[in-house]
């Protein structure tokens, strides 16, 4: 039954209410109070007890909408452990991020003292993953569960219970349809508890799911906040503090009194200047134990362009985070906030969303953001889930979030963002590519015979509930179906009723926009006659699933002489100048032309500097173009492939994984050898597996990167174990001696 939402449903709280409900009050198994109460908890906060009395522990669905640190997971935690000890069964944790991910599963082990497994998947789209099946919590980003539902994985029967961390992320342009179609496909199979900050119309969202709703402002740590305006600082409750004018004073003030700041900026470049400019002012203010730390740990960042600047800034104190940098950079800075080490970040908004990383004080430089239509305000939504970094609970009594005006009228900043409610979600199932996926996967992978069928399924959907106009909804997967049938995803039968094809099945499978398996399956005849790596990386480039570079006004006229030097090797014609799609092409030049020089062993630091980007952004598109050339071999298989032009895919795609000319793929194939081992081996004179295999180990150890841990793993690849150092034998201890 839909439940009719008024003040019995809708939980709020006021700031002063802080009466909560002890631990030990809890209905749930003794083992997981034990194990509360060695984290140091005793007591419950008020939002967390209100969750915990709605009938989630006995199997009821609930959202829970309070701000960023007042005790989402924990609850969250209750919850699931207590579903698998009465129970059993699975439970699926769904994050929108692989690095959210990660620090759930570090932060869910705690719960295998009481014999339960846990579990983190976030990659590889073509798979069941049938092992998960020994497990019983699954962290997994909301695409690769996607994905294991259209592989129809045997362990998904056994799911208890969805948990939708950032629910309100369906809202997302990027990846909201995706959870959006995991609900309507789990909301009648296993509960569900949604966990979100504070929107909108969570009522909304709540009715759509047939949830209990909690929704409160209650914070563990009061939260200030202010806006700053030429060093007049105006606080929400009337009071106004006089700073230094510049912004960076705010800063400052904080790492005087031995706290953090946070700041958010709307550009990397920004984040990278900033941090920089406050750096010079912050090193005054460390400690020596503290440099001396920050200049080992900034010593031990490889060096490339950004990760320069990123340690300039660092032995001062100070760092920027941002997609640009890759994952252990991330890492390491995130990590040395928590300690304390450094003093301040300054970070583009994904941090916001990516990572538990709070502060005394967070201080929000910017709030517009340039995007294809021109500088546009930031959602209150997004500053407020920036805001709600201040304050660490058991370290601060309160935390600051202030924003800056610059040119802004401080009174309307205070209005909209401090005073204003967040934006209302909206289904991004309105995004043409998203719903065009979803519709092939109901068809292909779920068993959706007729186009009734289609539209039953579609009116279970948060977008349905939204709008409640079947027509809207009728026209629009009428016009997807066309394209289906037209470009053989699938078929009807003479009674109208749908035909899954192979290549709409193995297209939904390998989780690509359909546009792009279109795009692969035109590409056969060419790549039949002309296999060559440029033809296939602009392929790849100029897919919706890859996107291509940016390509700048300076450069247009260098990617089109490339092109025209290189054209009998691209697989469509160069546009003219004035076409829609001149520039787009030119990008996708310029990306193919990235991949070419990492297959010829370009070093990454002249990638990273001749095409203007970060390391995140090489890691990215390296990723993307995997997956990809893994995609196109498998579309490239239905259609009556040729044995040499798929081994010559399969060979590219070997060394785009490893970054590697075609003479290294033989050591590639190695276990521990990439493209720096591999490059030292062959010019060791070790070309060939023959050539190691015949060896002494002291020879292959003296090469550059081979250790004994990478000589011990060679060895267990060919079933023999490595001699000890020292070890006399009466034969020369190669492995050629063990083979023979």
């Amino acid at each position: 039954m839909a439940l009719q939402f008024n003040q019995k449903h809708i939980k709020r709280f006021l700031p002063f209410i802080s009466i909560g409900m002890k631990i030990d009050e809890l209905p749930v198994d003794e083992r997981i109070i034990r194990l509360i109460k060695e984290r140091g908890i005793e007591q419950l906060y008020p939002p967390q007890a209100e969750a915990l009395k709605t009938g989630v522990l006995e199997g009821k669905n609930l959202v829970l909408a309070i701000p960023t640190a007042s005790g989402k997971t924990l609850v969250a935690e209750i919850v699931m452990i207590n579903k698998l000890l009465r129970e059993g069964g699975k439970v699926v944790y769904l994050v929108p991020l692989k690095a959210l991910a990660e620090e759930k599963y570090r932060e869910f082990k705690v719960w295998e003292s009481l014999g339960l497994r846990v579990a983190v998947t976030t990659g590889d789209y073509d798979s069941a993953d049938n092992w998960l099946g020994r497990y019983d919590i699954i962290i997994s980003t909301s695409e690769k569960f996607d994905s294991l539902l259209r592989h129809r994985a045997g362990w998904i029967r056994d799911v208890k219970l969805i948990i939708a961390d950032e629910i309100h992320l369906i809202g997302s342009y990027d990846r909201g349809a995706t959870l959006e179609m995991i609900l309507s496909h789990m909301v009648d199979r296993a509960q569900i508890l949604g966990l979100s900050a504070t929107v909108g119309n969570a009522e909304e969202l709540a009715e759509w799911l047939n949830a209990n709703l909690v929704v409160s402002e209650w914070r563990p740590v009061r939260l200030k906040k202010g806006v700053f305006a030429h060093g007049e600082l105006f606080w929400d409750d009337g009071r106004i503090e006089r700073l230094p004018p510049q912004w960076d004073s705010l800063v400052l003030s904080a790492v005087k009194i031995g706290k953090q700041a946070l700041v958010f900026v709307n550009t990397r470049r920004s984040a990278e200047r900033e941090a920089l400019n406050l750096s010079s002012k912050v090193y005054r203010l460390l400690t020596k134990p503290e440099a001396r730390y920050l200049k080992e740990l900034a010593d031990s960042i490889e060096s490339n362009p950004t990760n320069d600047r990123l340690k300039e800034a660092l032995i001062r104190g100070v760092a920027f985070h941002h997609a640009g940098l890759g994952r252990r950079e991330r890492t390491l800075i995130e990590e040395a906030f928590r300690e304390g080490w450094i003093k301040a970040i300054t970070a583009t908004p994904t941090l916001a969303m990516g990572v538990n990383l709070p502060s005394f004080r967070v201080i929000i430089r910017d709030t517009k953001r340039y995007s294809n239509f021109g500088w546009s305000d930031i959602p209150v939504l997004e500053i407020q889930q920036m805001m709600g970094r201040a304050g660490r609970p058991k370290y601060d009594k309160e935390g600051e979030a202030i924003i800056v005006a610059k040119t802004e009228d401080p009174g309307e900043l205070m209005k909209k963002y401090i005073q204003g409610k967040p934006e209302k979600l909206f289904s991004m199932l309105a995004n043409e590519a998203a719903f065009r996926s979803q519709i092939l996967a109901l068809i292909t992978n779920f068993g959706v015979e007729s186009f009734q069928e289609l539209l039953n399924f579609l009116g279970k959907t948060f977008y349905y509930h939204q709008r409640k106009n079947m027509d809207a909804l009728h026209e629009k997967a009428k016009r997807i179906v066309y394209f289906l049938i037209e470009n053989e995803f699938i078929d009807l039968d003479l009674n109208e009723r749908f035909i899954a094809l192979p290549f709409g099945i193995r297209t939904s499978q390998l989780y690509i926009d359909p546009i792009t398996a279109k795009k692969f399956k035109e590409a056969v005849p060419k790549l039949n006659e002309n296999p060559n790596p440029l033809g296939v990386f602009q392929l790849l480039a100029s897919t919706p699933d890859m996107g291509s570079l940016r390509i700048k006004k300076k450069e247009m006229e260098d990617y089109l002489d490339y092109a025209y030097e290189m054209e009998e090797h691209l697989y469509e014609s160069i546009p003219y100048w004035e076409d829609y799609g001149f520039q787009s092409f030119l990008g996708e030049v310029k990306t193919a032309k990235l991949l070419l020089d990492w297959v010829n062993e370009v070093p990454d630091v002249r990638i990273l500097e001749t095409y203007g980007i970060d390391s995140g952004d090489l890691y990215r598109i390296l990723e993307l173009a995997d997956w990809l050339m893994y995609s196109l071999i498998e579309i490239y298989r239905l259609f009556d492939p040729k044995d040499d032009v798929l081994g010559f895919l399969r060979d590219l795609h070997l060394r785009v994984k490893h970054g590697v000319r075609e003479e290294l793929l033989e050591l590639v194939r190695l276990p521990q050898i990439g493209r720096r081992r591999a490059r030292a081996l062959y010019n060791a004179g070790f070309r060939t597996v023959e050539d190691i295999i015949k060896a002494k180990p002291s020879e292959l150890l003296a090469v550059e990167g081979i250790g004994r841990k990478v000589l011990e793993a060679i060895y267990r690849h060919f079933g023999a174990e490595l001699p000890k150092m020292g070890e006399r034998r009466s034969r020369r201890g190669t492995l050629d001696d063990f083979l023979k």
